[in-house]
């Protein structure tokens, strides 16, 4: 084509009737845009305006259009012009051709030569009605090359300038893509949001929404880009519609993390691309080895999408799943939330299950247990159906759970009628014995928490009075009774007992009336003298420590305001305290303090480290005290299988009898209550960090 196009045109160079030479170069011009896609019959100024402002010439027609200017000089063409046309149509043709040569410096990434190009142009046709298109280019060579900050001057140039012009859309598209591409983002997202509401163009439209979507992403707004997608799959022509669907897939499966895909999941419950979020999720979950939530999502899908083109291979995993069950020595159930407010507890004890199993694999030569988990937080008719079915179909050695004391009662009849062990990782029910024979509990109490901290405080730190601050609900007022009731027994006295509502964050009119009932007992208010003259009236408290039995994020005030009010005495805890961000918004109004748990992930016990280092590895954060517990739990169901135990009946009398269960904290027994009677560990805040002292 090069050699055909060269000897044409140097056959004709010497014409005397230079317009054949432009007729012969139209016809040229014209067959090789047509054979790019570019042309449709006609070479008139709109239609190459059209292949400008739509998008930027073929590669192979923009080498043609430079070939073309190597060969054929602009001032061949300006006479060939001047002596077939007026003047106005000959400066017209000579912009065209300006304005192609530039769009081929711009596909052969000639950004310099084709910005300064452009430039000369505006300033040599500022009357042009090419200078739009120029614009646009110059825009598209600045931005490609770089330099965003100028690419917007001038787009901003021709929209000012050009408001009815057809390159406007196209202009905000580019001016959407500086602005991202100088890290503003929501500029950018609002121009496109302009931009499909003004444009008509429905080509427009749609790019417009692609570019959010790509915007959004970058943002980590991943269902909000996923929306302006499925909004451009709307408006996209049936055979374009599989690339936006690839899109959106590749979003899913590159990007998502599992809350995000529940999230996806649950807004598109039966369309597109709900169904893409369950596979990925199931996928996940299978990789995990999490075959629990696997099963739920495969269940959720089918009955979502029964007739699927997915719906053959899950069916396929839910008895493949089932197959590997029944296959098993033998099974453990699982209570807990997977889904609802409270799946974050569930998380946590299914991850304590999960690793006790592991261990008791590697330690038991328990090779084949399989875990069955149902989800607490369904009807409840429909969980004590599940349950009963589970426990009738697989015989589980025991059942861990469920996770709070409003559960206990509802499977007390069945763990006596099928003569199952359950056993609660985290209820705060104490006496779990009076509900069932079957029914233990692993928890912490608050009896024990009550007791052990009281008889710290006197036994070892010499305390003997007492006043209590506590949150006014039942955790609070329960704890808060138990404490006042082992100080007693202990020899101590309970000086004032005052509450608070769980919003308050003033608690000086509780502060000042504890320390008007001590003034009454044993306090002091004394007079000093102040070193710039005058007096003060000081007050010296007549007892030895406040228990403080709040939320973790309340203590920090409530230590700030007592202290504020001379209240400098020793302050106590309880396991709320057992949590890092105490340490934050306490600061150093705790230092030396004291407060006690069942658990403590930086405990020097052998035991305790081993674990913490497993759970570390395994997810990448520390454990809590519900994993801990729900892996004491589930340990000392498989203990009592290596001890010889086969049935539920043989794991509730060893779990009962044995003075010696060997958990995280050390040697433990069962009470008469069905509570765990464990070690508490003391922790001590120093110099910013919790210590255990005993």
């Amino acid at each position: 084509m090069t050699f055909l196009l060269r000897q044409t045109i140097c056959s004709h160079l010497h014409c005397s009737r230079p317009e054949k030479i432009l007729n012969v170069f139209q016809r040229i011009h014209l067959r090789f845009f047509q054979a790019c896609g570019l042309a449709s019959g006609r070479t008139s100024s709109a239609s190459l305006r059209t292949a400008t402002s739509d998008r930027l010439l073929h590669p192979y027609a923009a080498s043609l259009l430079l070939l073309v200017s190597v060969f054929v000089p602009l001032n061949l063409g300006e006479t060939a012009l001047a002596q077939t046309e007026p003047p106005g149509h000959q400066s017209e043709r000579a912009a065209q051709i300006i304005i192609e040569q530039t769009q081929a410096l711009i596909e052969t990434h000639q950004y310099d030569a084709a910005a300064a190009s452009l430039k000369t142009f505006l300033a040599g046709y500022p009357n042009s009605g090419y200078v739009d298109d120029a614009y646009l280019l110059l825009a598209t060579a600045l931005l490609r090359n770089k330099q965003a900050t100028e690419a917007i001057f001038y787009l901003e140039q021709l929209m000012a300038d050009h408001p009815s012009s057809p390159l406007v859309g196209r202009a905000r598209l580019l001016l959407a893509t500086a602005h991202a591409d100088l890290g503003n983002p929501d500029q950018a997202l609002a121009i496109l949001a302009e931009a499909r509401s003004l444009e008509d163009s429905v080509e427009i439209k749609r790019d417009a929404l692609k570019l959010s979507g790509e915007i959004l992403i970058t943002k980590g707004d991943y269902p909000h880009a996923i929306q302006s997608w499925l909004d451009d799959l709307n408006l996209a022509p049936e055979d374009e519609r599989a690339e936006v669907r690839a899109r959106i897939q590749s979003l899913i499966k590159d990007k998502m993390d599992r809350k995000a895909l529940h999230r996806l999941r649950d807004t598109y419950p039966t369309t597109f691309p709900g169904d893409l979020a369950l596979i990925r999720l199931i996928e996940l979950y299978t990789m995990k080895g999490e075959d629990h939530q696997a099963e739920r999502n495969l269940r959720i899908f089918l009955n979502r999408f029964p007739v699927h083109d997915y719906a053959p291979t899950a069916t396929e995993s839910l008895k493949s799943l089932k197959g590997r069950l029944k296959a098993s020595q033998f099974v453990i159930v699982a209570i807990i939330p997977t889904s609802g407010r409270h799946s974050r507890f569930g998380t946590e004890v299914y991850n304590g299950i999960k690793l006790a199993l592991e261990k008791g694999k590697e330690t038991l030569g328990l090779t084949s247990i399989g875990l069955i988990v149902i989800d607490s937080e369904t009807d409840k008719t429909l969980l004590h159906f599940q349950l009963s079915d589970a426990i009738a179909e697989y015989k589980p050695l025991a059942v861990i759970g469920p996770l709070f004391s409003r559960d206990l009662p509802l499977i007390a009849e069945l763990a006596e009628k099928t003569e199952t062990p359950f056993l609660t990782p985290t209820a705060a029910l104490a006496d779990v014995r009076r509900l069932g024979t079957y029914l233990f509990n692993t928890s912490t109490s608050f009896f024990q928490q009550a007791h052990r901290m009281a008889d710290y405080a006197v036994q070892y730190l010499g305390y003997t009075r007492f006043c209590i601050l506590h949150p006014d609900n039942t955790y609070g007022q329960e704890l808060a009774r138990l404490f006042a009731q082992e100080v007693r027994q202990f020899g101590g006295e309970i000086i004032a007992v005052e509450s608070y509502k769980e919003t308050e964050t003033d608690f000086g009119a509780q502060i000042r009336r504890l320390k008007a009932e001590d003034l009454k007992r044993h306090g002091r208010a004394k007079t000093v003298p102040m070193s710039k003259g005058g007096t003060r009236v000081v007050y010296e408290p007549g007892f030895d420590a406040v228990f403080l039995p709040g939320r973790s994020s309340q203590i920090g005030l409530l230590t700030s305001q007592l202290l504020f009010y001379d209240v400098k005495v020793g302050f106590l805890g309880n396991s709320t305290w057992n949590a890092p961000d105490l340490l934050r918004v306490a600061d150093r109004t705790i230092e030396g303090d004291v407060f006690v748990d069942g658990f403590f992930a930086d405990s020097p016990n052998p035991t305790i480290h081993d674990f913490v280092v497993r759970y570390r590895l395994r997810h990448q954060t520390d454990p809590t005290s519900f994993a801990a517990q729900a892996y004491d739990a589930t340990r000392l169901v498989l203990e009592a299988v290596t001890r010889g135990a086969t049935s539920g009946r043989a794991i509730r009398d060893q779990l009962t009898r044995s003075p010696d269960l060997p958990v995280l904290s050390g040697p433990a027994a069962f009470g008469p209550n069905g509570t765990l009677d464990r070690k508490l560990f003391v922790i001590e805040v120093k110099k910013g960090k919790f210590v255990q002292v005993d």
